[in-house]
């Protein structure tokens, strides 16, 4: 069994590295096999209970100083069982590894199919539910955050509901997509990234395919690799009930960097403008705009004003809340599983929000015992509350508000007062999400299973913006600007293959084959209005802005692609492998002359 042999390098070399403590003058040495009485090499030894510990070398030997006569040893390598020896008082201690059948006949979702890990060819990697247990995770990226070798998880923002970027062994492309397709229970959902359908709670496993060879089954969309997300489903004869509440404080991870002294402030200001050519603001006189700048002595002497802006624009310490109810049951014929999610979480910034809820419910029954039937929905509804980056390095000097209990300003062309805008603007983002899938499973005779399957992905969104008359840039050169924006998406796949596995004395084959339709549309409409006459309500009224200046855009999107698949294995005797991988796509995107014939041509531009 080539590669399975070998322990995990990362945590072998920390191990060699830890400092020997000598207990006693003895000390212990030996040599690690396996059944056959071959050596196993870089298989960890360590002194339980202690920080003594070794790495087995080419000839599965070892050796221990300091180890105590009483101690027991701990041999652990990936593949094996981990065995525990007492040492005592021997000087020289065989040890024999069995194999981890367990292990090896460990099932992998490989796309289109599962196999047994010691059957894989390609590079895949997974992450199975002990790893996921109680992972503080908001997001399916957080899940995967280092978990798996070659896989990079960025976070570039910490807007809330904010997702990561995916990257499996680095960039590919200098102008095309470098995210991972994302398959969930069999339904190709599109790029990593984004993915805020599925509660992380409800997912068992994710498997990473990392190469050419075990992603080339997705054809080109898994050119930058494929991960595939396999969701919580009830066992037979089995009710449990699960709640789980998950609570996330944040904070800024070191102090803010801002004038906390007016004087030295107004100081290194005068300085800064005087060695520039400038003429110097803080000298008790009225600036060109109309404000009234103190001088350094007036500061000095006691000005009334000292606005922290940053404790005005942040929130103290904000809390998220996920809250998830799971329910599972089932018989012999019937198995169903539900749960109910509940999100919301807080940015930084007040006001700064993202709030999700939803549900997952799936059901498989047995109709015959070589007939099942399985179905599942996951629905989500969202909103997003936008109110970030607001400015909080302001000028301590100058007040939150006027003499008359206005928003203060610099002059009309300030348009960044964080507390004007958190109260006048508008940018709100609300609506749901639907992932679904029915399917068949039939074994016609014990070599054959027969999958068909059909999955309907449903989105909407409206956005609804609004900039005020005053107080915002948009709003001041518009004289009011509101703007609503709808969109919605289906994606509707259906695939039917046919996985045929027969073993014949040391040889075992395995085929699948099949084929793939996928059919997209998306559309868009945007109204906006502008110089309003009332704007008490905002882009709710865009009636109320003036007629000539109304502005209407609408967008349709649509994308076919039929695809044939055939995926053939052959094992000789357990030890030598070969996998040969085949996907052909006809899709709509393609030149009128370079498509499959059942694509006819279409006068309509964008099809």
């Amino acid at each position: 069994m080539p590669n399975l042999k070998h322990t995990l390098t990362i945590l072998s070399l920390l191990l060699a590295l830890l400092p020997l403590q000598a207990q006693n003058r003895a000390g212990v040495s030996g040599r690690v096999t396996d059944t056959s009485g071959a050596p196993v090499t870089g298989a960890v030894v360590v002194v339980e209970g202690t920080s003594l510990g070794t790495i087995t070398d080419a000839d599965g030997a070892f050796s221990i100083d300091g180890a105590a006569a009483d101690a027991t040893l701990r041999v652990e390598c990936l593949g094996y069982r981990a065995v525990s020896e007492a040492v005592a008082s021997r000087r020289t201690i065989e040890i024999i590894l069995e194999d981890d059948t367990t292990y090896l006949d460990e099932v992998v979702v490989i796309g289109y199919g599962a196999v047994k890990k010691s059957d894989l060819t390609g590079s895949v990697a997974s992450v199975k539910p002990e790893s996921l247990t109680n992972v503080p995770s908001n997001t399916m990226e957080g899940l995967l955050q280092g978990r798996v070798a070659g896989v990079q998880v960025i976070n570039a923002s910490q807007d809330p509901g904010a997702t990561a970027t995916i990257r499996i062994r680095g960039n590919s492309s200098l102008n095309g997509s470098n995210a991972p397709l994302v398959v969930i229970d069999g339904f190709p959902y599109g790029e990593a990234g984004g993915l805020s359908e599925i509660n992380p709670q409800d997912i068992i496993s994710m498997e990473v395919l990392k190469d050419a060879s075990a992603s080339a089954i997705y054809g080109s969309r898994g050119a930058n690799g494929v991960i595939l997300v396999t969701t919580r489903r009830a066992a037979a004869n089995i009710t449990r009930i699960s709640l789980k509440q998950q609570t996330t404080v944040s904070q800024f991870s070191t102090p803010l960097n801002l004038w906390r002294d007016p004087v030295l402030m107004a100081m290194i200001s005068n300085e800064s403008r005087r060695n520039g050519g400038l003429t110097e603001q803080y000298i008790g006189a009225v600036n060109s705009n109309g404000v009234y700048y103190p001088s350094i002595e007036e500061l000095q002497s006691g000005w009334d004003t000292n606005v922290a802006w940053d404790k005005l624009v942040f929130n103290k310490l904000p809390v998220s809340d996920n809250t998830t109810l799971q329910v599972q049951s089932g018989n012999d014929r019937t198995m169903f599983t539900a749960s109910a999610n509940w999100f919301k979480d807080n940015g930084m910034y007040i006001e700064d929000t993202y709030t999700k809820y939803g549900g997952n419910f799936a059901v498989e029954h047995k109709v015959f015992d070589n007939l099942k039937m399985k179905a599942s929905a996951n629905i989500n509804g969202y909103k997003r509350h936008n109110n970030g980056y607001l400015s909080y390095n302001r000028n301590p000097i100058f007040p939150v508000y006027d003499e008359n209990g206005e928003f203060w300003q610099y002059s009309p062309q300030d348009y960044y007062h964080p507390l004007a805008l958190t109260k006048y603007q508008k940018n709100e983002t609300s609506g749901m999400k639907l992932i679904s899938y029915a399917a068949l499973d039939w074994r016609p005779v014990p070599e054959l299973d027969v999958t068909a399957q059909i999955n309907y992905k449903h989105g909407e969104s409206i956005t609804d913006y609004y900039y005020p008359k005053k107080y915002s840039e948009k709003g001041v050169f518009n004289n009011g600007y509101g703007a609503i924006q709808n969109s919605n998406d289906d994606n509707i796949v259906a695939e039917t293959y046919a996985t045929w596995n027969k073993t014949t004395g040391a040889h075992a084959f395995s085929a699948m084959g099949g084929f793939s339709y996928e059919n997209y549309v998306s559309r868009g409409s945007g109204l906006a209005a502008m110089d309003f006459v009332n704007e008490s309500l905002g882009n709710e009224n865009l009636a109320s802005g003036n007629p000539e200046k109304y502005q209407i855009t609408n967008s349709l999107y649509r994308t076919r692609l039929i695809s044939g698949l055939l995926r053939l294995n052959y094992t000789y005797a357990g030890k030598y492998l070969a996998t040969f991988t085949a996907r052909a796509d006809g899709s709509s995107k393609f030149g009128a002359n370079n498509k499959w014939a059942f694509f006819p041509r279409e006068p309509s531009a964008g099809r």
